[in-house]
């Protein structure tokens, strides 16, 4: 086992989908596969469940996935370490998101391929931040709102959210979410401070959704467990919804209406501002996001 075999696990864990991790790695999916099983045979185990052309973890590879997690991080930091040590300063990359997660991952992870040591300050909470400033990052990734028009960015497509429910509730049994199915039900918010209320909370006020009770959670894991419970009802971007589908006392339905899918923008400091290597991400990243730096 080396890290290398380590790096492929984790992004077919992330990714799902070995086709999609191989290119990632620019290796064949037999290869890929093959380096998958090599390591399944040297543990002994199985890591995951696989139907058709999805591929996920089985409670093994949830396991094994977070000790490799932590040891590529201290490798990484180890060798950040010796930098240091030797008089050079260790690169980062400051990232500040809202949302596309799952593609930012699969960015840095095709990064890592040849920028092994690169590091990354991610920062998930701008939405909390009063003042954003893009001379704070090297790279953003906001939704496409009044507020932050004063960026100039590229469109990326949208965040989705999933409704969740408790598997103990009758709305577990629907197959879809409408703002009709979500009428008088208690709900749990994401929110930091007063005035910063996760997006479906906008979109519920719109659709004059009537709410018996409204709580509100400042972590992903107060928010999942009032779920779980069956305390209350609650939104997901698509984004966060590995976790909450891994609960099994939780169940994500799609949402009909197409006002709770949240335009994304994508924007950089200025090239002039940027590192060489925060130049070459944000290269891989227009590639990765389908989009054209002329086309601004």
């Amino acid at each position: 086992m080396n890290l290398e075999q380590l790096r492929y696990f984790v992004t077919v864990a992330q990714l799902e989908n070995i086709s999609r991790a191989a290119e990632v790695f620019h290796l064949s999916q037999s290869s890929l596969s093959k380096n998958i099983m090599k390591l399944e045979s040297e543990l002994g185990t199985p890591l995951f469940e696989r139907n058709g052309k999805r591929i996920t973890l089985n409670a093994a590879g949830t396991r094994f996935l977070e000790g490799s997690l932590l040891i590529l991080q201290e490798a990484d930091r180890t060798t950040a370490d010796l930098q240091l040590l030797s008089g050079e300063e260790a690169p980062t990359i400051r990232i500040g998101f809202a949302g596309r997660i799952n593609d930012l991952i699969k960015c840095i992870s095709r990064f890592r391929i040849d920028h092994p040591f690169m590091q990354f300050d991610l920062v998930s909470d701008i939405e909390w931040i009063e003042h954003l400033d893009i001379n704070d990052f090297d790279v953003l990734i906001y939704p496409d709102e009044p507020r932050y028009t004063k960026f100039s960015g590229y469109s990326i497509g949208e965040e989705k959210y999933f409704f969740a429910v408790s598997t103990d509730s009758d709305l577990a049994k629907s197959a879809v979410a409408s703002p009709a199915l979500m009428q008088n039900q208690h709900f749990v918010f994401m929110r930091r401070g007063i005035n910063r209320t996760e997006y479906p909370f906008r979109i519920c006020s719109s659709l004059a959704v009537n709410m018996r009770s409204q709580s509100f959670a400042d972590s992903r894991g107060a928010h999942r467990r009032f779920i779980a419970t069956g305390m209350a009802v609650g939104f997901v971007p698509e984004g966060e919804a590995r976790a909450y589908s891994l609960d099994r006392r939780i169940r994500l339905l799609p949402i009909l209406d197409k006002r709770f899918a949240r335009p994304m923008m994508l924007c950089f400091k200025r090239d002039k501002h940027l590192s060489e290597s925060a130049r070459d991400f944000k290269e891989l990243m227009l590639e990765e996001f389908s989009v054209r730096s002329e086309s601004l």
